[in-house]
């Protein structure tokens, strides 16, 4: 019998679904069909896509992206799985991976946590190492300034890294859409508008020598791509917390948490969350001499796309 998989529809869920689509397409090739607006992440399994439906701004832009060849229809008799995951879910002490694989097994299959090959980077590094950062921010629809750190902490850590990186600052900002909190972070570069479509941004991380920022889509993809990562949390534990959006079959040798003293265990996404790191400087100084070590100038890459700076 096909199967049909719907995904959520945020970048992050995908990453962390794709061992699992991995496994029930290597059980069955070409009888998994998949609704994501992310269909990039997946385009190396044997899986067919299905069209999405959704008004979320960045995942409808995606799946406007995309030939309509890409799109199949599942046949109508397809067993149905659709991915979820909760407040409920982290009640019960369930991290992101355990949760999907609740609902869509690995089985015997090993869990591959991966993403395919997305290309060149898209900027000129001029033989510097490269720093992605992600800054805080906030969207109307998802509206969770709680799980964010305070803007002056990445900030901080861009500010360091001008001095021995390329540093570029990426986002999908648009007014009234999503927004910035606090200012801007320093950086060379900035795609802030949207510019970088899905494989530009994923190649622009695995290019990376370091990446930066909260809690979000940074974190399964620095970790699916091995990349070294310093996370700085904010709040919203009860939903964010490392035990909860990491796994033990992850290597998690690269990525570093950088908790407030008072980490809120909260489940309210406006909640006013306690978010200081009065230590920021010593667990930044920690993550550079064990998961970070800065890498030596790399050759230049080829000509950038162009962004904001």
């Amino acid at each position: 019998m096909s199967l049909l998989v719907t995904c959520q529809h945020g970048l992050g869920d995908n990453i962390y679904s794709r061992p699992f689509v991995r496994a029930a397409a290597m059980r069955d090739p070409g009888r998994v069909y998949l609704s994501t607006p992310w269909p990039e992440l997946f385009e190396d399994l044997p899986v067919q896509f299905v069209q999405p439906s959704t008004r979320l701004r960045t995942q409808a832009k995606n799946v406007a992206r995309q030939q309509p060849a890409r799109w199949a229809n599942a046949p109508a008799s397809a067993h149905n799985v659709r991915i979820a995951y909760n407040g409920t879910t982290f009640a019960k002490g369930l991290s992101v991976p355990r949760a999907i694989d609740c609902l869509l097994p690995l089985g015997l299959a090993p869990f591959v946590f991966d993403l395919p090959h997305m290309g060149v980077a898209p900027v000129t590094t001029i033989g510097q190492p490269l720093a992605v950062i992600r800054p805080a921010t906030v969207r109307r629809e998802w509206f969770n300034s709680a799980r964010n750190p305070k803007p002056e902490y990445i900030a901080a850590i861009a500010a360091e890294l001008m001095t021995t990186h390329h540093v570029v600052v990426v986002a999908d900002l648009q007014d009234d859409a999503e927004w910035l909190e606090g200012e801007l972070p320093p950086h060379h570069q900035a795609f802030v508008r949207g510019e970088l479509a899905v494989r530009d941004l994923l190649a622009l991380v695995a290019a990376a020598d370091v990446v930066v920022g909260g809690v979000g889509w940074i974190v399964p993809a620095a970790l699916a791509l091995q990349r070294p990562a310093f996370i700085i949390l904010g709040g919203h534990g009860g939903h964010n917390a490392p035990a909860l959006i990491t796994d033990p079959r992850m290597d998690l040798s690269k990525i570093y948490f950088a908790a407030p003293t008072e980490y809120c265990r909260c489940t309210d996404m406006k909640h006013n969350c306690t978010k200081e790191i009065p230590d920021l400087r010593l667990k930044w100084d920690t993550f550079r001499h064990t998961a970070f070590r800065p890498s030596s100038p790399t050759p230049p890459q080829p000509p950038s796309l162009g962004g904001r700076s």
